[in-house]
């Protein structure tokens, strides 16, 4: 897909198919969110696929019990590793920079789960101590967003008729 039309296509889907998203289609979700642009090339992230009926359920009853979510044939946990985080740019890179780069690379994973046809959201109102819980953390890394994503279902808005009204760029862009 051509890349604006990608970028108007994009939206947050919350509704997806029965169906197990393929090992290879999460590894280009992760390919993708490491090529994201970061700090100093920082690459404060580290990512959890999460495919199994145990941890997923987990996730769905502790970390973010929404119905729709509990729909979700696949997590991804994107975490921030606060010692990557800090290694060049001390505290400014853990306060600030870790969570522009972490967004960066959320981002790029949203993109390209639009570009291969699949559903996706942007979850990060989430129980993060549950979070670390269900996952078994280690203490350096901190969970900051979640994207549940899959094969959308038939019933998903997949089409510009439900695209969400956009501020027009005269209103949220001067020149200086």
């Amino acid at each position: 897909m051509e890349f604006q039309q990608l970028v108007r296509f994009r939206r947050s889907i919350r509704r997806f198919a029965p169906l197990p998203v393929e090992r290879e289609t999460l590894e280009k979700l992760v390919d993708a969110a490491r090529y994201a642009p970061s700090a100093g090339n920082g690459q404060p992230w580290h990512f959890y696929a999460v495919q199994t009926a145990e941890v997923l359920s987990r996730l769905k009853q502790e970390v973010y019990p929404a119905e729709w979510f509990a729909a979700a044939p696949a997590v991804i946990v994107v975490t921030m590793d606060r010692e990557r985080a800090e290694r060049k740019y001390q505290q400014r890179g853990l306060e600030l920079y870790a969570f522009q780069d972490t967004a960066a690379a959320m981002q790029n994973m949203l993109l390209c789960a639009a570009d291969l046809g699949l559903a996706a959201c942007w979850v990060g109102a989430f129980d993060e101590e549950a979070c670390r819980r269900v996952l078994a953390l280690p203490a350096h890394l901190r969970p900051v967003a979640m994207m549940p994503v899959g094969y959308p279902a038939a019933d998903a808005p997949l089409t510009e008729a439900v695209m969400p009204k956009r501020a027009p760029l005269e209103k949220i862009l001067d020149f200086v």
